[in-house]
C-alpha cells in the first residue's frame, strides 16, 4: 500500500525573509486575477512569482526557473540537513464556527491508478496538466503538495502527529490572506518516522486536490523514471477529523438559449417542487437546487429508478441527465465555490445548479468502484497554503 518517505524539504530562510504571511499563497489554480496583484505586491518573495507568474506564454516558465534558482544561490529558499516528516496545522473559521485540521507532509510513492493505491476520484483537464509538467521540468520541483486523504477511524496517526506537536514548538508560522493559521514542524527522528511509515503501510491515499499535479508527476515518471521523481510531496489529513470540509463546486450553464426547455426537462426527470429561499445545509446528498434566469427556486431529487446508476449523488444525475444533454443549447459553464459567488452570476440566460456537500465514505464508494466524479466536483476546504515547504526533484 502507501509509501511514505522523508525529505529534506526547501524553504523560506527566516533570517532573510522574516514574514512568512507574506510570502505564501493558495493553491494557482484558485488566484482570481485581482488575488494575484495582491500577492504580487505584498512581498518581493512571495511563491506567486513563480509559482503563478504574470509573464506570457511559456516565458512564465523561464522566470519561474531563473527566479527559483536566483532564490537558492542568494538563500533565500535554503535546504534542511535531516530528511524530515512534516506535521502541518491549520486553524480557520467556516460559517462562523473555528475548526482545527491536522496532517503530514512528506513524499509519497507514484502508483499508476490500476495499482487501487493512490485513488483519483474527479476526471482531469488536460490544459492545466500541460502547464503544471512545464512549470514542474523548469523548476525541477515539487512547489505545492498534491493533498491525499486516508482513512483514520481509530486516529492512530492523527494522535502520533498530536502527541508531537503538543510537545515542540512550529519551525514556520503564517496566516493566509483568507485568514487562516498555518503552522508546520519537522521530525527528524528516525524512530518516530518509521512508527509513522509503518503507520500507513497498509493505506490507500485518495486525492482531495491535486489531480493535475499527481498526473503531471507520473508523466514525468513516464518519461524518464528516478530515484527523485519516483515520489511526489503530498499533504496527507485523515478523513475521520472534523476539520476535513468538502465542500460542493456549484455550476452556473451561460447564455441559454432555450431556459424553458431545461426547466421542463428537470422537472420530468426529477422530483421537483419550488421553493422560496436556499437552505444550502438542508440538501441531501441526492438533491440539489435550481435557479432560473427569474429567480424561480426549485429542489430536486433524484427519482428511485436513477439513485445506483448515479450512487445516489446528484452530481452524477446533474452531469448526465442536464449538463451532457444540453451542452448545444448553452456556451459554457462557470465554476464557483459559494452560492454567495454563484448567485450574482445567475443573470439573463442562464440557470444555477446548486450542489450538496460531501462526506468521504461517499466519494471512496465511487472510486473504488473504478469510477470518477465529473470535473470540479468537490472542494475541500481549507486549501493547502503553496510556499511552505518545496521537494527539488534533483
Amino acid at each position: 500500500m502507501a509509501e511514505i518517505k522523508s525529505f529534506r524539504a526547501l524553504r523560506y530562510n527566516q533570517k532573510v525573509v522574516t514574514n512568512l504571511s507574506n510570502v505564501i499563497a493558495p493553491p494557482y489554480d484558485v488566484i482570481s486575477k485581482d488575488q494575484q496583484e495582491e500577492l504580487y505586491s505584498l512581498d518581493e518573495h512571495n511563491i506567486i512569482k513563480i509559482d503563478f507568474n504574470k509573464a506570457p506564454g511559456d516565458d512564465k516558465y523561464k522566470i519561474a526557473k531563473e527566479t527559483f534558482e536566483d532564490w537558492q544561490k542568494r538563500e533565500i529558499l535554503i535546504e534542511d540537513e535531516e530528511n524530515s516528516l512534516y506535521p502541518y496545522y491549520q486553524k480557520f473559521t467556516y460559517k462562523g464556527k473555528e475548526h482545527e485540521r491536522i496532517g503530514l507532509i512528506g513524499l509519497v510513492r507514484l502508483h499508476e491508478f490500476v495499482d487501487k493505491i493512490i485513488l483519483p476520484h474527479e476526471e482531469t483537464f488536460s490544459g492545466p496538466k500541460a502547464d503544471r509538467l512545464k512549470l514542474m521540468k523548469a523548476c525541477n520541483a515539487n512547489l505545492s503538495p498534491i493533498f491525499g486523504v486516508y482513512n483514520d477511524p481509530n486516529l492512530k496517526i492523527h494522535n502520533i502527529i498530536s502527541d508531537f506537536i503538543n510537545s515542540n514548538k512550529p519551525i514556520i508560522e503564517a496566516r493566509s490572506l483568507d485568514e487562516i493559521t498555518n503552522k508546520v514542524w519537522k521530525i527528524s527522528d528516525k524512530d518516530l518516522i518509521n512508527k509513522i511509515q509503518d503507520a500507513f503501510s497498509d493505506k490507500q491515499i485518495l486525492i482531495a486536490d491535486g489531480h493535475h499535479r499527481y498526473e503531471t508527476s507520473l508523466n514525468l515518471k513516464r518519461e524518464q523514471e528516478t530515484a527523485k521523481n519516483s515520489y511526489a510531496m503530498f499533504y496527507l489529513s485523515g478523513s475521520n477529523q472534523e476539520g476535513l470540509l468538502i465542500n460542493p463546486t456549484h455550476r452556473v450553464l451561460n447564455n441559454v438559449q432555450n431556459v424553458d426547455k431545461i426547466i421542463s426537462s428537470i422537472k420530468s426527470n426529477f422530483l421537483t417542487k419550488s421553493l422560496e429561499h436556499i437552505k444550502e445545509d438542508e440538501l441531501l446528498s441526492d438533491e440539489f437546487f435550481v435557479v432560473s434566469e427569474s429567480k424561480n427556486l426549485y429542489k430536486c431529487k433524484i427519482v428511485n429508478e436513477d439513485k445506483e446508476k448515479f450512487y445516489g449523488m446528484s452530481v452524477y444525475a446533474v452531469q448526465n441527465k442536464i449538463i451532457d444533454v444540453f451542452d448545444d443549447i448553452y456556451s459554457d459553464i462557470a465554476f464557483f465555490k459559494g452560492i454567495d459567488d454563484a448567485q450574482p452570476s445567475m443573470v439573463h440566460n442562464s440557470i444555477g445548479l446548486i450542489l450538496p456537500k460531501f462526506v468521504p465514505e461517499d466519494i471512496m464508494r465511487i472510486v473504488l468502484d473504478n469510477k470518477k466524479m465529473p470535473q470540479k466536483s468537490t472542494y475541500f476546504y481549507p486549501k493547502v497554503a503553496t510556499g511552505l515547504l518545496f521537494n527539488k526533484l534533483y
